[in-house]
């Protein structure tokens, strides 16, 4: 008895085996890569990429990914390389879980997202994401967005929830930027832009609003320090500004003051006092 038990569990290892090395071997790459565009169209995305092929044990490892929106073209991102893999999570939780792990704009990138399904694929419900060494001047998403180029390498980590409609409900932003540059719309006591060492920034995602615990820059020109709410609107650049603080105009002569920051991102209107 105990033998044909045995033999029966070398049969059952041996069929797993045999499948997945065929899996391997012949693997579909040009039907899932049909399937995958697919996948991103059905959330009003395009996709392009160099190389698909599988990874261990229940992925896929792309190379060269281009996502854009159909709708606004300009808007995009690019990963290097990037391991997908699906997560046993799935089974026990009502969204299917994927982790994730990868290279791009000379950085990396790790974490995990759910999604409320294979049928509908965006919004997630769920992310987690860590990234360093990102390189902030490569990135389009931004400088497409803001309308505007900034520079810096950035560390640090995001996470967020949504609602069924894909609204975030809450979730936490902590980034490290090293070696920046923020360009001004409109030059502030004769400077065009601000170079910092470095910026940090901290914020905490609410339902309604974006509440910034802390946004400081340092450097050899102006050190500054901000805190308050954003109100986000569909549009980032649209986004309306409560934000209050002080920035120090470094040099022979310090000058320190108060500030009040409105308006939106694209036209932000300061006061001082």
């Amino acid at each position: 008895m105990n033998f044909l038990r045995k033999k029966t569990l070398w049969y059952i290892l041996y069929g797993i085996l045999i499948t997945v090395l065929f899996f391997y071997l012949l693997f579909p790459g040009e039907l899932v890569r049909s399937r995958l565009q697919g996948f991103f169209q059905a959330a009003g995305y395009s996709v392009k990429l160099s190389a698909l092929r599988p990874s261990f044990p229940l992925g896929l490892k792309l190379k060269d990914v281009s996502i854009n929106p159909v709708a606004r073209p300009g808007r995009f991102l690019q990963i290097r390389t990037i391991d997908v893999q699906y997560s046993l999570l799935s089974f026990i939780r009502k969204s299917t879980y994927f982790s994730l792990s990868g290279k791009a704009y000379d950085g990396s990138f790790s974490g995990n997202i759910a999604i409320p399904s294979l049928k509908k694929p965006y919004p997630p419900s769920e992310a987690k994401l860590n990234f360093k060494n990102l390189d902030l001047l490569k990135f389009g998403l931004i400088s497409n967005e803001l309308g505007r180029q900034i520079a810096g390498k950035a560390n640090g980590t995001l996470n967020y929830s949504t609602d069924g409609a894909g609204k975030i409900t809450a979730g936490a932003l902590k980034i490290s930027i090293a070696g920046g540059t923020y360009p001004l719309d409109q030059p502030f006591l004769g400077i065009n832009k601000i170079d910092f060492t470095l910026g940090e920034i901290q914020a905490v995602f609410q339902k309604e609003n974006i509440n910034l615990e802390r946004l400081e820059l340092s450097g050899g020109q102006i050190n500054c320090s901000l805190a308050g709410n954003i109100i986000p609107a569909e549009s980032l650049t649209q986004s309306r500004l409560d934000l209050n603080g002080t920035i120090e105009i470094v040099g022979k002569d310090k000058v320190k003051m108060k500030v009040t920051i409105g308006g939106t991102l694209a036209n932000p209107v300061f006061k001082y006092n």
